[in-house]
């Protein structure tokens, strides 16, 4: 296949300095394959990234949810992937620290991060490690290839709770992540009961199936909702330090709580209440490879779940800052989606 030698990308020069320009196609290193972007989906980090919120060095290409074929090969990889259909996995521990050593490569302090720390997929085409690339099925359909990566965050968060399916748990935020914890939550069995300010995000989850959706004022009213329904698990997925602040004032005795979201500002813990109520909390980061990303195919292409439904019809590299900013701004009610392919 004759590949050109220039592409089309998304170029950030600094906080809202985004331009698409012309740049050169990356050559595959020997252990990395080059794929050609079908879509990629965008998320609040990538929001993040562009308002100057999260550093990086500049000038970068942002877009880490991708999802294309692989057009060229490096030196040590197979060419029997030439053509092969594939979601990227975009976070690349190093594989040697003693973090990856103990299964917690998600945390590992050399990671690489495909749209943060290495260009990224919103391009005509982006050159990732062979690895992580993951093969999918030509039937898989566009929009539930191009949420694979949010949702295996959604597989890895619930993956904490250790909870008995048939168990009731909380959603505290329902946009992008905590939409796609409801989801994979109900497929697993779960009942969900959600605490959402937004109506039409209630309306969502509760379309995905959650057995109830509120908009609690405070924590006093959370607890209330939590005990009736008999939560056993929360999950915070605003990341906001008010949301977080609700989520340990509302706990109820022996529940766990796991923090999804990535909030800023530190929150209050009252530790006669934490312990007498047998509280547990933790953190919960992306997901670990390569486990969490095979699991979660798995779960998608036996059509247990069905993550596309949370995206919107994909729409041009052209449209990229103003889908940025309308996030930003809170003002999508679907997870947009970048076409990188020819109109």
């Amino acid at each position: 296949m004759h590949l050109p030698t220039k592409m089309r990308a998304a170029v950030l020069h600094g906080p809202r300095m985004l331009r698409i320009e012309s740049v050169s196609v990356p050559q595959p290193a020997p252990d990395e394959v080059l794929v050609a972007v079908d879509v990629v989906g965008l998320c609040g980090s990538d929001v993040h990234c562009y308002t100057g919120e999260r550093s990086m060095e500049y000038p970068m290409v942002l877009g880490h949810e991708i999802t294309g074929r692989i057009v060229a090969t490096g030196a040590e990889v197979q060419t029997r992937r030439l053509g092969e259909r594939i979601v990227v996995e975009p976070n690349i521990p190093c594989g040697q620290c003693t973090l990856c050593t103990r299964k917690l490569g998600r945390i590992c302090t050399h990671k690489q991060s495909i749209g943060l720390t290495r260009w990224g997929g919103l391009a005509d085409y982006v050159a990732v490690p062979d690895r992580f690339a993951w093969s999918i099925p030509e039937t898989l359909t566009l929009r539930d290839a191009a949420t694979i990566e949010p949702t295996t965050v959604a597989v890895h968060a619930l993956s904490h709770a250790q909870i008995a399916s048939g168990a009731t748990i909380a959603i505290v935020g329902c946009g992008g992540v905590g939409l796609l914890v409801a989801i994979v939550a109900i497929a697993q069995g779960y009942r969900v009961v959600a605490i959402e300010p937004n109506e039409t995000r209630r309306r969502a989850v509760l379309a995905a199936g959650a057995t109830c959706a509120f908009a609690a004022r405070n924590a006093q009213e959370a607890q209330i909702i939590f005990e009736q329904a008999g939560v056993v698990a929360i999950f915070e997925c605003a990341g906001l330090s008010i949301t977080a602040q609700l989520c340990l004032d509302a706990a109820p005795q022996g529940s766990s709580i796991v923090l999804v979201g990535m909030g800023t500002e530190d929150v209050a813990l009252n530790p006669l209440r934490f312990v007498r109520n047998e509280l547990a909390m933790r953190g919960a980061l992306i997901y670990e490879h390569p486990e969490d990303f095979a699991r979660t195919i798995d779960l998608i292409v036996s059509g247990k779940l069905a993550p596309g439904s949370t995206a919107g019809p994909p729409q041009p590299l052209e449209n990229l800052t103003t889908l940025l900013e309308a996030m930003e701004v809170g003002k999508l009610d679907v997870k947009p989606l970048i076409t990188m392919r020819p109109a």
